[in-house]
């Protein structure tokens, strides 16, 4: 049975994540952030005394594994810092040098762990006098904003309009092509084939002066083969292209209102008494990331690409699934991955299979009935309602 009939409409929700951005060739990652920051003769001129900065900086030249994981190094950094509080290490009141001579005692008789004595080591600078820890989790708030705009800033350096190297346009070529072809993507092989085929013709218009052109040939493609309602949630702060319902969720380079932050159900689970204004439920409120976005059980298909699929976004897929009740409902799931350099296609494509099946079998874990959690995974499978689905990209990208 084929996901997509090209004589019935149907109403598709489609999920992006920096895969996408990736596939089209933008430098988007955190690391690639960081190489551009570090590479520069001055690091961050509005506060070259930036605790975040540091802390990267460090974990980066020491190869720490996952260094450039910002939402993650919140986590790391608040969760040590209440360590440091709920130990007396600090103390309000207390000179920095006085905390920092009982910290070296402890450290060397290994009380103190070393990733918990770094932290220390980069927030002391910033204290005469050590402050109560909600202040310094406000300073450290106020730090990560200056980090937020850099990120807004490199962002816009590498999508901006550049006519005279093309690199603009060829992003701006690659999200459409890869945009359409998610759109029009079902499980039909022959169908799959002829769409790569087309949509890799209109890459034949690979200059900026005939942007006209291409566009008005990916349209004709696009209404020929589709009249689906497609609904866009992107976690990138990149823009989507020829979708008119869509949501940024963390924020877009239009509006300038990017956020970084972590997930609510992380702080609860880690901390005495949560810092709730580091969460992106928290941010998102606070920078009126709300919308109309409207996520409903009659969604026919679910299609979600550019995702590693790690724990850290699981909360926002069990509010989808939530919403289109999975379980009990038709709505059907593909899921997209790629091959790309760096890694082996097999390693890649298992690795993915095996995050897809954790996605669903932890989502199974928040069923009230523990059996139809069990078996989810199954009954999505006998349904054909879960698929993985290759894009092939070095194809639809041939002759740009």
């Amino acid at each position: 049975m084929s996901f997509s009939n090209e004589n019935k409409s149907l109403k598709q929700l489609i999920v992006l994540g920096n895969g996408f951005d990736l596939a089209c060739g933008l430098k988007s990652t955190y690391s690639d952030f960081f190489d551009y920051i570090y590479g520069q003769k001055t690091v961050n001129n509005t506060s070259p005394n930036n605790f975040w900065y540091k802390i990267f900086q460090n974990y980066k030249e020491d190869t720490i594994e996952n260094w450039a994981d910002i939402e993650e190094q919140i986590l790391v950094q608040l969760k040590n810092i209440e360590y440091l509080y709920n130990e007396k290490i600090l103390i309000e009141g207390r000179g920095n040098s006085e905390t920092s001579s009982l910290a070296e005692s402890e450290h060397k008789e290994k009380n103190i762990p070393n990733n918990i004595y770094v932290t220390l080591e980069f927030l002391l600078p910033y204290f005469v006098k050590v402050r109560s820890e909600k202040t310094t989790q406000n300073n450290l708030k106020k730090q990560l904003l200056i980090l937020e705009n850099d990120f807004r800033k490199y962002l816009l350096s590498i999508t901006k309009n550049n006519a005279d190297d093309g690199i603009h346009y060829k992003y701006y070529m690659k999200s459409k092509v890869l945009n359409k072809y998610i759109q029009l993507c079902n499980s039909s092989e022959s169908h799959n084939s002829d769409l790569v085929s087309k949509l890799e013709d209109t890459t034949l218009y690979n200059q900026y002066s005939l942007v006209n052109k291409f566009d008005e040939t990916l349209s004709k493609i696009y209404k020929e083969k589709n009249s689906d309602e497609n609904l866009v949630l992107t976690f990138n702060y990149t823009k989507v292209w020829d979708v008119e319902n869509i949501r940024n969720i963390h924020g877009d380079l239009d509006n300038g209102n990017i956020i970084f932050g972590i997930d609510y159900d992380k702080l609860n689970n880690n901390f005495k008494k949560a810092p709730i204004e580091f969460s992106k439920s928290y941010r998102v409120l606070e920078n009126g990331l709300t919308s109309t976005f409207d996520i409903s059980s009659d969604i026919d298909i679910i299609k979600i690409y550019g995702h590693g699929l790690g724990k850290a976004d699981y909360s926002y897929y069990q509010s989808i699934f939530d919403s289109v009740d999975l379980y009990h409902g038709k709505t059907k799931v593909m899921f997209f991955w790629s091959d790309y350099k760096g890694k082996e296609k097999e390693q890649i494509h298992k690795d993915f299979v095996k995050g897809v099946t954790n996605l669903i079998e932890e989502y199974g874990t928040t069923f009230s009935n523990k059996d139809h959690g069990r078996n989810l995974f199954t009954k999505l499978l006998l349904e054909n309602r879960l698929t993985i689905e290759e894009i092939p990209v070095n194809e639809l990208f041939l002759n740009v």
